[in-house]
């Protein structure tokens, strides 16, 4: 299932036992462009200073008519976990404290966007957590991200800055972010909504709020339209990643 980041900050946060609140915020890898950490805005029971995050290994649906998100751990477990600062980057060391305690194997560890396989949820395995252990003096640096954050940015093509980065669209399975939705708006009254791939991202750039590229002008403009109402047909989103392929 594909679902935006503006779509599932509205989402309920669901343990096994009750309600832990609502989605807050979206941490997503810049490297490979998978969504890493769902942060929880929990203000109705933890003090206004902890914030906690919770891995994709953690969920077990998406549900988006009833616009929740189940996660298999109760509040307690939650509750105990480690929490992270909003105002300063996501370590690799606070990473391996996290999957410590949940038990989780490192992500990390292998090839691919999850280490050596394609679903999140196959790294509960207590044995891959146990061999991923024996292996972490292997810590590449980590690349994450805020969807809040560089929601805004603007965007720099090879000739010109055109709009901003508006939306992130996300599959619930890989949670693979298949497109990044720039907004013209601010620079052609009456923009429009354009599909930008992960492979044409050169670079995120905090310091001047600026997202590059690899496309002229013409290029960005030509990209397809993205109509968010539409992210639960499947091949509407399909047709729309080759689309913006072609151009």
């Amino acid at each position: 299932m594909m679902v935006s980041y503006k779509q599932i900050k509205h989402f309920s946060i669901h343990a096994t036992d009750k309600d832990i609140g609502g989605v807050r915020d979206i941490l997503f890898d810049d490297k490979n462009f998978v969504v890493r950490y769902v942060v929880a805005d929990t203000n109705t029971w933890l003090p206004l200073s902890r914030k906690v995050v919770i891995s994709p290994i953690s969920v077990t649906r998406v549900d988006q008519e009833e616009e929740t998100v189940d996660v298999s751990m109760t509040a307690d477990t939650l509750k105990n976990s480690p929490s992270i600062d909003e105002h300063k980057p996501v370590s690799r060391e606070f990473e391996e404290t996290l999957f410590r305690y949940f038990g989780y194997g490192y992500y990390w560890i292998g090839p691919g966007a999850w280490g050596d396989f394609a679903h999140p949820g196959q790294l509960a395995d207590p044995e891959l957590a146990a061999m991923g252990k024996e292996e972490i003096d292997n810590k590449p640096e980590n690349h994450l991200r805020a969807c809040g954050e560089v929601s805004g940015y603007e965007v720099a093509t090879q000739d010109d800055n055109v709009g901003h980065i508006s939306d992130f669209v996300f599959d619930t399975n890989s949670w693979q972010i298949q497109l990044l939705v720039v907004d013209t708006n601010n620079w052609l009254p009456g923009g429009k909504k354009l599909a930008v791939l992960p492979s044409d991202i050169k670079n995120i750039d905090w310091s001047s709020h600026n997202v590059s590229v690899d496309l002229t002008h013409e290029g960005l403009m030509a990209r397809p339209e993205v109509d968010l109402d539409k992210l639960d047909d499947a091949a509407y989103v399909e047709a729309l990643v080759a689309n913006a392929k072609l151009v």
